[in-house]
């Protein structure tokens, strides 16, 4: 991934550094591994930890989008959503609100197939929409199964463009801005992850300016952004525990580990996932941390010929993979 990517400094535009890329070219290689068969875990040990979890989690998105057409990604989201069961509860996004609806199954209409969903009480009357295919990005399962239907909505306002995310994604942009599915879970110390990904500022030029953006822009951290947002990210505070976190991650869903305490805290909740361990070799809990990683490292049944072609690593990084049966 080519990014030219620019970053704020003291007010001054200026180059992401080399070793950014080669995070986020991490991410896309890690993210070409992932398969039913097999999970892989990389462990990393460097100088600092700043950055480095949301550009490898860049990379793997990229990745993941850019391999799909966009109409591959519509149409899979289509049969996600027509597969459902009656009455399941859903978000509808229309002229920029999001309403709450109901999914009432699939109808042919003016000559094809498409959604029907309900945005009205039935006592209100039962207000329905008959939803093609090409806008079927605008309905996503909403995670609240309890709520109701209200008789008259006016809807939230919710945001679905970002000039950032449509530079660097192009044409996919649109599927990762509006399909809300896991596919990180990012686990660390909230007030660091929330100011590198919502304060500090990034950008690519395009012509005599720059578009700019921040990375929860091209990450969508579903905790740090409105409830509403469509989401492709998950994130766990080091510090929670299990029963006091709500969250659900897909059977692909990759953990990055932003630091040894989240390592350390989450490792047991997470063993089958494929998974991202970083390490900053100035926190108290590195040693333990590493010599963690070491015994997982030792005791796996892992595939001795796997490795990656990463070119020329920054200098102060030590990097450990392996893959195992899954």
């Amino acid at each position: 991934m080519g990014l030219n990517m620019y970053y704020k400094d003291t007010g001054r535009w200026l180059p992401i550094p080399t070793w950014s890329s080669f995070f986020i070219s991490l991410g896309e290689t890690l993210a070409k591994r992932s398969n039913e068969n097999k999970r892989w875990t990389v462990a990393l040990a460097l100088p600092t930890k700043a950055f480095i979890a949301p550009f490898i989690g860049i990379g793997v998105l990229y990745s993941i989008f850019m391999k799909s057409s966009p109409n591959d990604l519509l149409e899979a989201h289509f049969q996600t959503l027509a597969s459902l069961e009656k009455y399941t509860f859903v978000w509808y996004r229309k002229n920029r609100r999001v309403l709450k609806a109901k999914f009432l199954g699939v109808a042919d209409f003016q000559g094809e197939q498409r959604l029907l969903i309900q945005t009205q009480s039935t006592e209100a009357g039962g207000l329905t929409e008959y939803i093609s295919k090409k806008d079927a990005l605008d309905v996503q399962i909403s995670p609240n199964q309890s709520s109701r239907l209200p008789n008259n909505q006016q809807g939230r306002t919710v945001t679905t463009q970002s000039p950032l995310t449509n530079i660097i994604f192009g044409v996919h942009s649109q599927a990762l801005l509006k399909q809300s599915e896991t596919k990180l879970c990012f686990v660390g110390g909230k007030e660091q992850l929330e100011s590198e990904i919502t304060q500090a500022q990034f950008a690519v030029p395009e012509g005599d300016q720059f578009i700019r953006g921040t990375l929860n822009d091209l990450l969508r951290i579903r905790q740090f952004q409105q409830s509403v947002d469509p989401y492709q990210s998950e994130f766990v505070s080091s510090q929670a525990r299990n029963n006091e976190t709500e969250f659900s991650l897909n059977p692909s869903s990759i953990v990055i580990y932003c630091g040894s305490n989240g390592y350390l805290n989450w490792k047991e909740d997470f063993l089958y996932k494929n998974s991202v361990i970083i390490l900053d070799r100035v926190e108290p809990q590195f040693e333990l941390a590493a010599e963690e990683v070491n015994n997982q490292y030792i005791q796996s049944n892992r595939n001795t010929s796997s490795e990656l072609d990463l070119g020329v690593m920054p200098g102060g990084i030590e990097l450990l993979y392996w893959e195992e049966e899954r």
